[in-house]
């Protein structure tokens, strides 16, 4: 970690931010970009820099990311069982190529009390999953002994969700008791495609829980959608909607997985996809790299096997891009 900070105030590029710096060469805003122009984040740059200067930053974090656990009821197929629980569920009776089973993970409590115990030294804590509101540790361990304590009066609290539980007295007490909340709800598609992607959910159940995140008290809302080969096509219909329920989107760009990364689209098939200027950005990711042939074929044996195993037809689901597949 002592590292990277180094890095990053000598102005080097870190390799371990790969993903980031390749976002803004092709023009798109990083995720350090995002958070410093986010209107919740006004004076932070300055408020951490003054934290460096004074060496305070080695006692603890201010801004807390975590990931405590793999415990989720999808299995989404931009995921792995790394952060799906359910993926390994699935994979232990339908084994896939592409995935393999991992071990189900969590925080221990000797974690979640060592944050309790410096909670009056924070200024954020974001929680990522797995499913961090089905994950009930995070709750007992974590936000409500954070609650008892007063410490979450000067703190944001952030989620990033799939949409599918929403605990109507549970948000209000949080909304009442941190200084700010921020939902981001991972929405990847529409109706059937939606559902083919995210697995496990139903589209019209986390359109209406997206509505009662949005109207908490004390808090915003946004969508998060992750663009991979399966849906860039769809990238201006979805926005469309999204633009027309009024909920705030950000896109981002699947990464992990070699055989959904945007590049590894055939190339003349890339020079056949149009979206609109809003997506410049995202044009200039898809073709700043060459196609990986390899990961193409890995890409359409994935989708077999997902109908194998999960009844999903592609053909049906992603016409336009079946027909890409046909021709390549």
């Amino acid at each position: 970690m002592e590292s990277l900070r180094r890095s990053f105030l000598s102005g080097q590029r870190d390799p371990v931010c790969d993903r980031c710096w390749r976002e803004e060469d092709a023009g798109k805003p990083s995720l350090r970009q995002r958070l410093l122009s986010h209107r919740q984040s006004r004076n932070l740059e300055q408020g951490l820099g003054k934290y460096v200067e004074s060496g305070q930053y080695q006692q603890y974090p201010r801004v807390l990311t975590l990931i405590p656990g793999n415990e989720c009821n999808l299995a989404c197929a931009t995921c792995s069982g790394y952060f799906s629980s359910k993926w390994n569920s699935l994979l232990r009776s339908n084994p896939h190529s592409t995935h393999r089973v991992m071990e189900n993970w969590n925080m221990s409590d000797l974690e979640y009390q060592d944050i309790v115990d410096n909670s009056h030294r924070l200024i954020k804590i974001e929680l990522f999953g797995g499913e961090p509101f089905l994950n009930k540790r995070n709750r007992r361990l974590l936000l409500e002994p954070i609650m008892e304590k007063g410490t979450s009066r000067n703190m944001t609290l952030y989620f990033n969700t799939n949409g599918t539980l929403f605990d109507e007295d549970y948000m209000t007490r949080l909304s009442r008791h941190f200084r700010h909340l921020e939902i981001r709800q991972s929405m990847d598609g529409l109706g059937e495609q939606f559902e083919y992607l995210r697995y496990g959910a139903r589209f019209d159940e986390v359109c209406e829980n997206a509505d009662r995140f949005r109207s908490l008290p004390n808090s915003d809302f946004g969508v998060i959608c992750t663009v991979s080969i399966f849906n860039v096509m769809r990238l201006d219909e979805i926005d469309e909607f999204l633009r027309g329920r009024g909920w705030p989107a950000h896109y981002i760009i699947a990464y992990d997985q070699d055989h959904l990364r945007l590049h590894n689209i055939p190339d003349r098939a890339k020079e056949k996809i149009t979206l609109s200027d809003r997506f410049s950005d995202i044009m200039a990711y898809m073709k700043a790299r060459p196609c990986d042939q390899h990961s193409w074929r890995t890409f359409l044996g994935y989708t077999e096997e997902l109908q194998k195993s999960r009844g999903l037809d592609f053909a049906s689901t992603f016409p336009e891009l079946h027909r890409i597949a046909q021709e390549n």
